[in-house]
Formats: structure tokens, sequence, C-alpha cells
């Protein structure tokens, strides 16, 4: 089939049965993510799949227009360049899946917010206004599944994989048909070869940079063995055996973790975490909180915060 031409999306074949769908620029900083759409297959799959594609809802809208009928909707984890705009499929009547414990955060913002800290460090009005205003709305209802789980639609067959460092819900996909592994929002952020992004995001209580390492290796092990290319929510597509995505992303952890271990060296030695972290936060190094004003500047230091404190808890467990 040829494929739609639709403004501000870049739509491209992995395989013959699998698009991947990138949102080009955006109204909001986490609004978006690249997703993959499951064609419909003869003997497989009688409707179009949508594997993990949070964009705004005019581009939402003009891929249901150009692939329904569309069945299901599959979500990686609920951090909100994944979620905020789920709600469409869900009002569209396409059947969501998310994963275990995170799945009622789609359900109700609040679910959002206390299930992922937002509630220990900032009050509930920043909070509503943050996910307000990145267009989050709850879903219709939710079929959950867990870490692991291969989901199975008509004969199609997704395999899910549990990668819990960047949130505790968080899964990859493996297509067994296709050989691709899409290893969601693990931190390849490199638009293309070359490009330096953030890399892997641990800004909250339940992250954890030695599980994200782990899942690194995982995932590194998985596609080599396994797949042929490789696809992520932030990234080029990737044919094996370039081990590119997993260099960038160990290499960028060791980066953050110098960078903290460098601002460290300016404090004294008897003060506890809590003070390391809050004495740390104020020297912006991950994020210039000076630029950044109202509610935003709340969440981006409540983010910073969580990064800072696990790099410091990293380092210490390193010299014990």
């Amino acid at each position: 089939m040829s494929l739609p031409n639709i403004e501000n999306l870049q739509i491209s074949k992995v395989t013959k049965n699998l698009l991947l769908v990138h949102q080009i620029k955006a109204s909001g900083i986490f609004t978006r993510c690249d997703g993959v759409i499951k064609l419909p297959e003869k003997g497989v799959n009688r409707h179009a799949i949508i594997i993990d594609l949070n964009i705004e809802p005019q581009y939402a809208n003009a891929i249901y227009n150009s692939f329904k009928p569309i069945s299901d909707y599959i979500c990686s984890h609920t951090h909100l360049d994944h979620a905020a705009h789920v709600h469409i499929w869900s009002e569209k009547g396409v059947s969501i899946y998310a994963p275990v414990p995170e799945h009622t955060n789609l359900l109700d913002s609040y679910n959002f917010l206390n299930n992922f800290g937002f509630l220990e460090y900032i009050d509930l009005e920043t909070g509503m206004s943050f996910v307000n205003s990145m267009g989050y709305k709850s879903c219709n209802e939710v079929i959950s599944f867990k870490p692991g789980d291969t989901l199975r639609f008509d004969n199609f067959e997704l395999q899910t994989i549990s990668f819990p460092g960047h949130s505790l819900g968080h899964v990859g996909f493996y297509f067994p048909s296709e050989k691709i592994l899409h290893i969601s929002c693990m931190g390849f952020d490199q638009t293309q070869p070359g490009v330096n992004g953030f890399g892997p995001w641990y800004g909250f209580r339940d992250c954890s940079i030695e599980q994200t390492i782990k899942d690194i290796n995982l995932a590194e092990e998985f596609f080599l063995k396994k797949a042929i290319q490789l696809t992520s929510s932030h990234s080029y597509v990737v044919k094996n055996p370039d081990r590119t995505p997993f260099n960038y992303m160990r290499k960028k952890i060791e980066e953050n973790q110098e960078k903290v271990n460098s601002a460290l060296k300016t404090l004294g030695h008897k003060l506890t975490i809590s003070e390391k972290t809050e004495a740390l936060l104020k020297l912006d190094i991950f994020f210039p909180k000076r630029k950044i004003k109202g509610a935003m500047l709340k969440i981006y230091a409540f983010w910073e915060s969580w990064i800072i404190r696990k790099h410091i808890e990293r380092s210490i467990r390193k010299n014990l």
C-alpha cells in the first residue's frame, strides 16, 4: 500500500507490515513519542494495531482516518510523552492496553501524579496544571497486562519485555515474525547518527540507574541474538549488528555520573544525601532552571533532584 502524506508526520516502512511514525514538530515538550503501526495482514491480524504511538490529537486523528479500522493500542508505560494523548484512541473505541502497575495512570490524572511521586514534592494544583498543559485526558477503559506477557490479537503475537529501570511498568516490544525489537523509552534518543541527546531518563522515585544498565545489556543481547532491526521512541532505526544505541546509553549514564561526582568535590563530606542533593540542585547541572518559570520550574526541580540523588547514591555504593 502507498503511505499517506500527512503534514508534520514522518511515516516510514520498517518492514512490509510495520510502519514507524514520527511527529516532526510538537506544541509541547512532552506531547509525543514515535510508535509503530502493525498493518493488517491476511491470516494474521484483521485490523491495524497501534504500538505506543503518542502523538498530538490532530495527527492521531489523521492516522486513524488513514488506517482505520484500528482495533487495539498498546502503551509501553505512562510517562506523559507516552500517555498524554492515548485518550484520543480510547474515544474512538480502540481497546487500550497498558502494563501494571501503571495502567491506572491512564484512568485518572491524580493516579499519574500520585503513583509517580510528584505529590511528595509539589502541590496538587501545580501537578494538575502540568498534566493539563500537556493535553492529558483520561481514557474510558484500560486493559492491563504484566510486563513480559505475550499479547495476542487474532494470530498476531507481540512479546513484551520488562525494562523497569525507566519506570516500573516500562516495556519494550519484540515482533517475532518481523524480528524487530522496539526498546521504547530506554534512552536511545539520537534522531540521527551522531546527534547528542539526554540519554536514559531516571528522574523519578522508582527509577534505577543500576536496573537501567541491566536493561541496556539485556536489550543488547536480545537484539544481537534475535532481531534484525531496532526501533525506539525517540531515535532512528538501527540494523543488527550495530551496537551504537547501547554504547551511547551506557556512555550517557557515565557522563552524568561524572558531572555529579565533579560537583560533589566542592561540598563538605559531612553533608547528608538530601543536603548534597539540594546543594547540587542549585547548580543547574542538568537543566537550566534559572531560565524556567512557574509550574515547570517545580517540575524540572523534581526530576533533577531524583537524577542527582540517584547518582549520589550510586557514587556512595561504588566507594563502599
